[in-house]
């Protein structure tokens, strides 16, 4: 998926780090663009919008198996309430999404036990424990390739081997694109590499979030530097993956941002690179299970069809000689002695 473009952008500026993540505010408090400085994304079959009504798409999902969507844990929550989502629809793979998109409802979302010390007041800080979210879909969605999620063991490897890492989103495209209703959006995509904690740990120790007063610190990291991509709202829930041959191997949701990336807060860079975290998705694997037996245990059962010409009636004409008699049924046959005319 990587362009002739991107990968000049990234021998020149990035040929010293490694691979992976990024980050993102389902609900920015500041006019955004998605994937600033992205690229038109090839559609991967995998990633998916994930559209609350009446807002929109508030969030991005990655289909792990054909009814379940990996995805930021506030991206299951209004942020002001804490409340779970209602009315959440996910939109289809291997398509530009328009109003007229198809969409498959959500039979049930499952978010770790410990989420919630999360909020937008400046008092609170961002505790990423729990910042993964899966969606199970009522009904199925065909897939091609495998997914798996991609173990601690090979997360290192692909540190330790400088690869770049994936991220599809289908956040704001415009700075005035609003939330209601449901505009037509593409995907975009960036790549970013892995950057090891002990490279970043200095910057994030000093690094203030959103709010642009308290820290945190989440599980890996990457690197975003001015001028190349940067996500935003409602990229949220986006993969980070490799592939390989036609498998995807997962390694975690888009989370949230630190301050000062120009596309989500609005403020100038604070350096010259930017360090980022999210959540990695084998830390949530008691999780994934719980909703993998879920699903197991409530089938789709495809609705039966019937044929509603079979259950409508009809008239037809029958004589016997000069007699002639009509028979109205919903399989109608003529008397005995009678023939149908």
């Amino acid at each position: 998926m990587r362009s002739s473009n991107y990968a000049l952008w990234v021998n020149k500026t990035l040929i010293s780090f490694l691979s992976i993540l990024s980050l993102s505010l389902a609900h920015s408090l500041n006019s955004a663009n998605a994937m600033e400085n992205g690229f038109d994304a090839p559609l991967d079959g995998r990633t998916v919008p994930i559209i609350v009504q009446p807002m929109g798409i508030v969030c991005t999902g990655f289909m792990y198996s054909e009814r379940i969507v990996f995805t930021a844990g506030h991206c299951l929550h209004n942020m002001q309430t804490k409340q779970r989502f209602e009315n959440v629809l996910i939109g289809a793979p291997n398509e530009v999404f328009t109003s007229n998109s198809k969409t498959s409802a959500v039979l049930r979302s499952f978010v770790a036990p410990n989420w919630g010390n999360f909020g937008w007041s400046d008092e609170i800080n961002f505790n990423p424990t729990g910042e993964f979210g899966i969606y199970v879909l009522k009904q199925p969605i065909k897939l091609s390739g495998k997914a798996e999620v991609a173990s601690l063991e090979k997360l290192n490897q692909l540190t330790a081997a400088k690869s770049m890492v994936t991220n599809v989103a289908y956040g704001k495209q415009t700075p005035n694109d609003s939330y209601s209703g449901l505009p037509s959006r593409s995907a975009k995509y960036a790549e970013f590499p892995i950057v090891p904690y002990e490279t970043a740990k200095s910057s994030i120790d000093g690094a203030l979030n959103w709010s642009g007063k308290k820290k945190y610190n989440m599980t890996f990291h990457v690197l975003q530097v001015p001028g190349g991509p940067s996500t935003c709202s409602s990229d949220s829930g986006s993969p980070f993956y490799v592939k390989e041959n036609d498998k995807f191997i997962y390694i975690g949701p888009l989370s949230n941002g630190l301050g000062g990336i120009p596309n989500c807060s609005g403020k100038p860079w604070e350096d010259s690179k930017m360090y980022m975290g999210a959540a990695a998705a084998y830390d949530y694997l008691d999780l994934i299970a719980e909703a993998e037996k879920f699903v197991a245990n409530n089938p789709y059962v495809e609705p039966k069809v019937t044929n509603s010409s079979l259950n409508k009636k009809s008239t037809i004409n029958c004589t016997k000689g000069k007699a002639t008699t009509k028979v109205r049924a919903i399989n109608p046959k003529c008397p005995v002695g009678y023939k149908k005319k």
